[in-house]
């Protein structure tokens, strides 16, 4: 397989190049483990794996030694049959399979965001991954990190004529195909504090601060039309205008309005159509967080949420005391669905944040 480098921040080179270095790294450690069983007169390893796995009753979902995911997960487990196969392994390795798995899952999931911060994120976990046994892959992922941080930086120049890219394996494809689904997801009705999308809608209203109600245009209250979301509902209006101001509300209740300027999803008049559901929408921000048992640590700035908040935030971590262990990893996406990253499968919503509970400036918003 051809080693693509970046030259832009293209969606779609994007993920075709995560993709592609699962695909390498899964066939290179497919290669390396085959030879070293077969040299050791065990050419059925992974069936006799599959069957270990299983006669202690742990889940095995794979198919063939050739599924990345196969790899990361058996070289971790205490009782590894190819460990001791793979040079240089250590407790720093362990780590980042462990962080590299759940990043896939994510990517298979549409929850990452086809940017190069989250390219930069995935090679350098493949680098951690991949340097050790000296695999090719390593030398692709360094220099997909260094290609990336040059973009950022402003300093990379593009060649002038590209050469023609190579067929995409048809894994490549269905990424890019499941991505292109879920951007046509976001662009219905994006996550709040998000860039609105699509037309102005035709129902104009206004939210007033100090009576804290909801008028039309000719300044009759409908906020008795939400019902007992009324309250609610206001006051998510007036997060977005301290001071009071004009919405447009559009035939589903998605509501928009004018953010210095630039027209915002602000919410829904009304409850939003997926409120009671517990799956994660949107993608999920490159920071990882930790619940401490009564607070949520940020790992990148060591910062705790109950300081970094302007709104009360006590209700809500007594709540996830309530779900969550003490030490639990938490991943959040710029819907402000708050989850436990998961290996395999899809995760569930522990919390729903917005940007008035949650660190300044990390939600839209």
């Amino acid at each position: 397989m051809s080693f693509v480098l970046p030259v832009d921040d293209n969606d779609v080179t994007i993920l075709g190049i995560m993709a592609s270095m699962e695909i390498s790294a899964a066939k290179e450690f497919s290669d390396f483990l085959n030879n070293q069983f077969s040299a050791a007169g065990q050419p059925d390893w992974f069936e006799e794996v599959r069957h270990y796995r299983k006669a202690l009753g742990a889940p095995f979902s794979y198919n063939s030694a050739n599924d990345l995911r196969f790899v990361l997960s058996e070289a971790a487990q205490p009782d590894s049959q190819i460990w001791h196969l793979i040079p240089n392994m250590n407790q720093m390795w362990v780590n980042a399979a462990d962080n590299l798995r759940k990043k896939l899952n994510q990517l298979h999931h549409q929850q990452l965001r086809p940017d190069l911060n989250t390219l930069f994120q995935i090679s350098s976990l493949f680098q951690q991954v991949t340097e050790s046994p000296g695999l090719d892959v390593a030398s692709w992922a360094r220099a997909v990190k260094s290609r990336v941080q040059a973009i950022l930086a402003g300093t990379f120049e593009p060649p002038q004529v590209l050469d023609p890219e190579p067929p995409k394996p048809e894994a490549v494809r269905a990424i890019e195909q499941n991505y292109a689904t879920a951007q046509r997801e976001f662009e219905k009705r994006p996550p709040w504090g998000a860039k609105w999308k699509g037309p102005k809608p035709s129902r104009k209203l206004s939210v007033d601060r100090n009576t804290r109600d909801i008028y039309d245009e000719n300044g009759t209250s409908v906020k008795g039309e939400l019902g007992e979301l009324g309250d609610q509902v206001t006051e998510i209006w007036l997060r977005y205008y301290p001071r009071g101001g004009e919405v447009w509300v559009d035939e589903d209740g998605a509501t928009m309005g004018y953010i210095k300027g630039t027209a915002t999803m602000i919410g829904w008049f009304g409850a939003a159509p997926d409120e009671d559901a517990d799956t994660v929408r949107g993608f999920v921000l490159p920071r990882e967080y930790e619940f401490t048992g009564v607070d949520i640590m940020d790992l990148e700035s060591r910062s705790m949420l109950s300081r970094n908040t302007e709104e009360p935030i006590l209700e809500h971590l007594s709540s996830l005391s309530k779900k969550l262990p003490k030490g639990a990893k938490l991943n959040i996406t710029d819907y402000g669905d708050l989850f436990v990253p998961v290996i395999e499968g899809e995760p569930m919503r522990v919390n729903r944040m917005h940007k008035g509970i949650w660190f300044p400036g990390q939600l839209p918003g």
